[in-house]
């Protein structure tokens, strides 16, 4: 910048020496064409220095206008978005417009353990933990217990007292951080709306101040999981009772003003006499709240707004791709791309279902024609 000034003072100088030699309509002597000059040239360099500021201005404007929308995917804000329970979850957040900022967005954050009190009584001859300076990208955390999840919120462990503790994931952008304690006042919220009941995990505590949430253990896992491994030894009575327990929870949500948002044999645990019950709350949408999680393809009916409000056909259209899975062991259209799934739903083209025994039921779920309430009632009626 400084060489095109001088540049520029130079052409100035030339200028201004030919405009008074050319353009003078009275004699000068040489003291008052040197003055003449300096007052051209000074003139000149003060607009120019004043355009230059102008541009400098303009070009600022409109780098912090346009450059948050360049760095960022979603037109509403910078966008977390990380895998959950085959679904997404999604986390606008304020948009910023310091591009200092932006470098914490594509960082990749790992996570040190420094084991806890609990952890150590267990293994007395591990040596001192000795504290190191942590690397750009890493956080330390104490461990409560043996850890059972991650997901892309909250961290879930197995406390030596049964139950377990599902606490926020800290996060090297205090905004993230803030938005999964968010994610857990939520969940706490409608815990309690919901209240006891046999379809829902029981809640121990919740710490306000932590934001961490303590219910009991379920200790045969996700619906997902034990269907996957177990297949060969389930009976259809049952498939059909954990169908029935499904449409019963989502039902009890569904009554207590909650959508769940995010259907998902994950999102469904079974307990020690493999009782069902629906879980993970943290995305839901409650009392028309805006939810912050996303069924996945397979769960859902394709989306054509999604700035619409979450309904309750929603989750019952992931409650049919439920049952389809629960009687077959597979995800509706389980070998066709996730984008052709979509054209499939959207022209409402579904899996045949003809030859299972609730298939009606499922059809009924897709068409979002029923309420969870009458599914349930459906299979208390098939069972007896």
């Amino acid at each position: 910048m400084s060489n095109i000034n001088g540049l520029l003072l130079i052409l100035i100088v030339e200028f201004g020496l030919q405009c008074v030699n050319k353009g003078v309509d009275r004699p000068f002597n040489a003291s008052s064409r040197r003055l003449d000059i300096f007052f051209l040239c000074h003139h000149i360099w003060q607009t120019w220095t004043t355009f230059c500021h102008y541009l400098l201005f303009v070009s600022s404007g409109i780098t912090r206008l346009f450059l948050p929308l360049v760095s960022r995917e979603q037109p509403k804000g910078d966008v977390k978005t990380t895998s959950l329970s085959g679904g997404s979850r999604v986390r606008p957040l304020p948009t910023t417009t310091d591009p200092s900022d932006f470098v914490a967005y594509t960082r990749t954050i790992t996570y040190i353990p420094i084991p806890g009190s609990w952890e150590r009584r267990a293994h007395p001859s591990w040596p001192r933990y000795t504290p190191h300076e942590l690397k750009p990208g890493e956080i330390s955390y104490i461990t409560k217990g043996k850890q059972i999840a991650c997901g892309g919120t909250e961290r879930l462990e197995h406390l030596p007292s049964g139950d377990v503790v599902k606490t926020p994931l800290p996060d090297l952008d205090r905004r993230y951080f803030e938005a999964h304690c968010q994610d857990m006042r939520l969940e706490a919220r409608i815990y309690d709306a919901i209240g006891a009941h046999p379809r829902v995990p029981r809640i121990v505590n919740w710490d306000p101040e932590t934001c961490c949430l303590t219910m009991e253990y379920l200790e045969n896992g996700t619906l997902k999981d034990y269907i996957t491994t177990e297949s060969e030894s389930l009976t259809p009575q049952l498939r059909q009772r954990w169908a029935k327990q499904a449409s019963e929870g989502l039902s009890a949500l569904h009554a207590a003003g909650v959508i769940h948002c995010d259907i998902s044999p994950r999102n469904f645990l079974l307990d020690g006499d493999l009782d069902l019950k629906i879980a993970d709350f943290g995305g839901s949408s409650l009392a028309g709240s805006a939810p912050s999680a996303v069924a996945g393809t397979r769960f859902r009916y394709p989306v054509s707004d999604w700035d619409a409000p979450a309904r309750f056909e929603e989750d019952v259209f992931g409650l049919g791709s439920l049952i389809y899975f629960i009687m077959t062991d597979a995800y509706p259209y389980k070998d066709t791309p996730s984008n052709e799934v979509e054209e499939l739903y959207g022209s409402r083209v579904f899996p045949d279902v003809t030859e299972l025994a609730c298939g009606d039921i499922i059809t009924r779920c897709w068409g979002m024609q029923v309420s969870a309430a009458e599914v349930h009632a459906y299979f208390e009626a098939l069972n007896g």
